[in-house]
């Protein structure tokens, strides 16, 4: 698990690679879970403590421009700048919110399913986390922008 931690993203395609890969083993595995039998009670737990692990592992490793590489990253550190964390945490919330209205609205016509709660908590689990590390970063005032690298210029010649 060490050697797992230790690896480094940095390139955004790489970063998209990663998540894609992830979003399609949470699918493969909550197919594979159920077409095992196993119930639903069984099969979405599972796959919230995978999606949960997968982006808390994205999370470790991923870096940010301007970031340093080597050491590990806080455990509540999201992201690199605030601002995605902020945003991330916003458009999650958002989402907690459609979620809660719509778990809230099928509760009073008892359709409410054990995926759509868990997917509610999950969502929520995931804004805190974003909106965690958003204002945590902004009282360390890490930069909003990544400092731009100093350009080398030669020297003048007479």
């Amino acid at each position: 698990m060490r050697r797992i931690l230790d690896l480094r993203i940095v390139r955004w395609q790489f970063k998209l690679v990663y998540a894609v890969g992830v979003l399609a083993a949470g699918f493969a595995f909550g197919w594979l879970i159920r077409a095992v039998g196993a119930p639903e009670l069984v099969a979405v737990p599972l796959t919230f403590v995978l999606d949960l692990a997968a982006v808390l592992l994205g999370a470790r490793i991923f870096r940010g421009s301007g970031e340093a590489i080597e050491p590990p990253r806080a455990w509540w550190r999201m992201t690199a700048r605030p601002p995605l964390s902020r945003n991330l945490g916003v458009i999650l919330l958002v989402f907690l919110v459609m979620s809660v209205i719509s778990v809230v609205f099928r509760l009073g016509a008892s359709e409410v399913r054990d995926l759509e709660v868990v997917v509610t908590a999950e969502v929520a689990v995931f804004a805190a986390l974003y909106l965690n590390s958003a204002i945590r970063l902004t009282r360390l005032g890490v930069p909003p922008k990544p400092p731009k690298p100093l350009k080398f210029r030669p020297a003048l010649k007479l």
